[in-house]
C-alpha cells in the first residue's frame, strides 16, 4: 500500500490500481482497479461471495494489499461501519459512544473542564487565556452543537431520549449496529464506507438514514441487497464480477439499463469476432499444406495469435424459476381476527382489533421496531397468546419462519439432505434448484448444517418453509440474509403462489412486488390499507400533511385565528381504506415508574447472561466436533450433537423471550 498525498489528488479521494487480492485459496480480484472521486456517492453491488465486504476492508486498511497500488492522502479520514461491530461489548452509554466519533471534541472538552477546575481553585491570567483560546476553538469546531447533533441523529436511528444513558452492551446487535452508525454519522469522515447499513433498520429509519444521506457533505460507498435505497442514495454504481470492478453512472436503476445495453454491445462485439475467428481457421486448416500458401498462413497464425479476445461477461447465474405449491386449497377465510387484544402486563400493545386474512392476500406487516409486528405475526400462527378471538379457516394448513425455527433444523444432515425431509416428493435435482435460489451451490449442498453460520441457517430454514406445500406462510424478515437475486426470486415466487401469506418486511422493493395489503398498527389498533405499498405510502404522506396542517389551524385557533373547519385526518378512512378500530377514543399514553421499567431491564439483562453462558457452551461442542479423534467416533459425534441440539435449542427459547422483553421495554420507553 501507498499513501501518497499528490498521486491521490490526482486520483481523486483513492485510488486502487491493478491490484490483485487471494482469500481462502482463489483470487478474489485480478488486476482491477478503482478509482474514488470527491463527492461521490457509490453503490458496490455483486453476488454474495465476490468481495464486496473484501473491497471495504482493502480500502479500510483492515486487509492488506500486497499485489498492485492504494493511494489515498496520508489524511483521509474513513469511517467503516461493517458487521463485526454487532458483537462488540462497550460499557460507555449510547450518548458516550455516539459522541465520540468527534474525538477531537471530546478531547478539547475534556481540557476545557480540567481548565476550569484549575480556574475554581487558583486563578491566573495565563489560565485564563488558555480556556479562552480552547473555547474558541471549541466553538469553531461545532462543539456547542455536538451534543444536540448527537441526541439528533440517535432519536433519527429509532433510540428513546430515555435510552441514551444506557450502556452499549445492554442492547441487542441490531441497535449497537445503530449506535455505531451513530458515531460515523457524526463523525462525517471524508470517505464513509457503509456495509449492509439497513440490515437492522426498521422502515422509518431507513428513510431517515435516506434524508441524511441526501444531505450528507461527503464521499461515501454503501454495499446493499437494498434497490429501492440505493435508488434514492447513491450517484454511481460499482459492480464486483469476474474479479474486476465494473463503474456505471447513475443509482441502481440506471445501472440495470446500463449493464442490459453493455451486456447487449459486448455479445455482438464477441459474436462478430467469433465470426471473424471462425473465418481465418477455416482458410489456415484448409491451406496450411499448400507451399503456395505457406506465407498467408503464417500471416493468419500471427494476427491470430496477436488479437485480443473478447471476453463475454455472462451471468454468474443461470435464471432460476421456483414455484411453491399448495397441498390443499383453503375455504375463503384463511384467518378471522376478532376484537383481539395483546398486552405485557400493564403494557397495552393491541387493542379490540378486527383484521380478515382472505384466501390469496399477501399481507405486508409495515412500522417501525417495537411496536409490536413480530408479535401480531406469532399470534396469528398460534405461538402466542392474546385476548379476543383468532379463528383459522377451513383447510388451512399453515408454515412459519422466523429466527426461531432454527432450532429445527438437524446438525447432522448435509443441506440436501435437510431440505428433503420436508417431502419425498422432491427430486435431488428441485431441491438443488431451491438451494441455489438461497446462495447454496455446487457442492456447498452436501455441507453439514452443523458448519453453516447465523444466516446460512436461516436461509435453509427459510427454504424449508416454503416447500413445505402450506397454503398460508407466515414470514417474519424472511430476505435478511438474501442478496438481490434471491430476494427477487423469492418476490416472483411469492407472487405466483397461491395460498397466502403474511409478512414482516422492511425491505420496500420486496414489498411493493408482493403485498396486495399493508397492516400497520397504529394507537394499539392494528389497521389494513387495501391496496400496494407505493398506493399505501401515498396515501399515508398525504394524511400526515393534511395532520400537519390541521395542527397549524388549530394552533392559530388557540392563539385567537380562525377556528379549524376541517376534522382530522387521523381518524378519516379514505377511499377503499379499511378502519378496523371498534371505536376511535382518544389514546392517553400510560407512564411507567422507574421501578417498571427497571423490572424489565432486569430481566433482560438476566436473559443476555445465560444467552452468554449457552453461546460459550455452543462454541466449545462446536470446537469438539471439529476434533480429528471425535470426528471418527461416531457415539461420540452421535452425543455431542445431541447436547449441542439441546443446549441450542434452550439458547433459541432464551433469544426469543429476549427479544419479547426488549419490544417491551421499548414500549415502556416511548410512553
Amino acid at each position: 500500500m501507498v499513501d501518497c498525498p499528490r498521486m491521490a489528488y490526482l486520483c481523486g479521494v483513492l485510488a486502487l490500481n491493478d491490484f490483485s487480492f487471494e482469500f481462502a485459496g482463489r483470487y478474489l480480484f485480478k488486476n482491477a482497479s478503482w478509482h474514488i472521486k470527491p463527492n461521490e456517492k457509490i453503490g458496490l453491488v455483486g453476488l454474495n461471495g465476490t468481495g464486496k465486504s473484501t473491497l471495504l476492508r482493502l480500502i479500510s486498511g483492515d486487509f492488506e494489499l500486497r499485489e498492485g497500488t492504494l493511494s489515498r492522502p496520508s489524511d483521509l479520514r474513513i469511517g467503516f461501519l461493517n458487521q463485526d461491530l454487532l458483537s462488540m461489548d462497550i460499557g460507555d452509554c449510547v450518548r458516550d459512544v455516539v459522541l465520540s466519533g468527534r474525538e477531537d471534541l471530546v478531547k478539547l472538552e475534556e481540557e476545557i473542564n480540567r481548565l476550569i477546575e484549575k480556574i475554581e481553585v487558583e486563578y491566573d491570567d495565563v489560565t485564563m487565556q488558555r480556556l479562552a483560546d480552547a473555547q474558541e476553538r471549541f466553538g469553531a469546531l461545532g462543539g456547542y452543537e455536538w451534543h444536540a447533533e448527537g441526541d439528533k441523529i440517535l432519536e433519527g436511528l429509532g433510540f428513546p431520549t430515555s435510552s441514551l444513558s444506557r450502556p452499549l452492551r445492554e442492547f441487542s446487535g441490531g441497535w449497537r449496529m445503530r449506535a455505531m452508525l451513530g458515531k460515523l454519522l457524526l463523525q462525517a469522515p471524508d470517505l464513509l464506507l457503509l456495509d449492509e447499513p439497513t440490515n437492522h433498520l426498521d422502515l422509518p429509519t431507513i428513510q431517515w438514514l435516506e434524508d441524511y444521506l441526501a444531505n450528507y457533505d461527503g464521499t461515501y460507498v454503501i454495499v446493499s441487497h437494498d434497490p429501492y435505497f440505493l435508488d434514492r442514495t447513491v450517484n454511481r454504481i460499482a459492480e464486483v464480477a469476474h474479479q474486476q470492478v465494473f463503474h456505471y453512472k447513475g443509482n441502481y436503476n440506471e445501472f440495470l439499463e446500463q449493464k442490459e445495453e453493455r451486456d447487449a454491445l459486448m455479445m455482438r462485439k464477441y459474436e462478430n469476432q467469433q465470426d471473424y475467428i471462425r473465418q481465418q481457421m477455416k482458410f489456415i486448416s484448409r491451406f496450411r499444406a499448400k507451399a503456395s500458401k505457406a506465407t498467408a498462413v503464417q500471416s493468419r497464425v500471427k494476427m491470430l495469435d496477436k488479437i485480443e479476445k473478447i471476453e463475454v461477461r455472462q451471468d454468474e447465474r443461470r435464471d432460476f424459476d421456483i414455484r411453491f405449491n399448495i397441498r390443499v386449497t383453503p375455504g375463503k377465510v384463511i384467518a378471522d381476527l376478532k376484537d383481539v387484544t395483546k398486552s405485557y402486563g400493564d403494557l397495552e400493545i393491541l387493542k379490540l382489533s378486527q383484521a380478515k386474512i382472505l384466501r390469496g392476500d399477501k399481507i405486508a406487516l409495515v412500522g417501525a421496531n417495537g411496536k409490536g409486528k413480530s408479535t401480531v405475526l406469532r399470534m396469528v400462527h398460534g405461538s402466542e397468546p392474546c385476548g379476543g378471538v383468532i379463528e383459522q379457516g377451513w383447510n388451512v394448513e399453515s408454515a412459519f419462519f422466523a429466527q426461531h425455527q432454527l432450532e429445527a433444523l438437524n446438525l447432522k444432515n448435509d443441506l440436501l439432505s435437510e431440505l428433503g425431509t420436508v417431502s419425498a416428493e422432491y427430486t435431488d435435482w428441485e431441491l438443488r434448484t431451491v438451494l441455489g435460489c438461497f446462495l447454496f451451490t455446487g457442492d456447498e449442498v452436501f455441507k453439514k448444517v452443523k458448519v453453516l453460520s447465523g444466516g446460512e441457517k436461516s436461509r435453509l430454514a427459510l427454504a424449508k418453509t416454503l416447500i413445505t406445500q402450506s397454503n398460508f406462510l407466515l414470514l417474519d424478515e424472511p430476505t435478511n440474509h438474501l442478496d438481490m437475486f434471491s430476494t427477487a426470486v423469492l418476490a416472483e415466487s411469492l407472487i405466483d403462489y397461491a395460498g397466502s401469506c403474511l409478512f414482516v418486511s422492511h425491505d420496500r422493493t420486496f414489498i411493493s412486488k408482493v403485498a396486495n395489503k399493508i397492516w400497520w398498527i397504529e394507537e394499539g389498533i392494528l389497521r389494513e390499507y387495501p391496496g400496494t405499498f407505493e398506493e399505501y405510502t401515498e396515501w399515508n404522506s398525504a394524511r400526515k400533511a393534511e395532520d400537519l396542517r390541521l395542527a397549524k389551524l388549530d394552533d392559530g385557533k388557540k392563539k385567537g385565528g380562525n377556528p379549524s373547519s376541517g376534522a382530522s385526518s387521523k381518524n378519516a378512512t379514505p377511499a377503499g381504506m379499511v378502519n378496523h378500530s371498534v371505536k376511535e377514543t382518544a389514546v392517553v399514553p400510560k407512564s411507567f415508574s422507574k421501578n417498571e421499567i427497571k423490572k424489565v431491564e432486569e430481566a433482560m439483562q438476566a436473559k443476555e447472561r445465560e444467552m452468554n453462558v449457552l453461546g460459550e457452551k455452543k462454541l466449545g461442542l462446536e470446537s469438539q466436533l471439529h476434533e480429528p479423534s471425535v470426528a471418527s467416533d461416531f457415539e461420540k459425534v452421535a452425543a455431542i450433537t445431541q447436547e449441542y441440539n439441546e443446549i441450542n435449542a434452550q439458547y433459541l427459547r432464551e433469544k426469543a423471550a429476549y427479544e419479547s422483553l426488549f419490544e417491551e421495554w421499548m414500549f415502556m420507553q416511548e410512553s
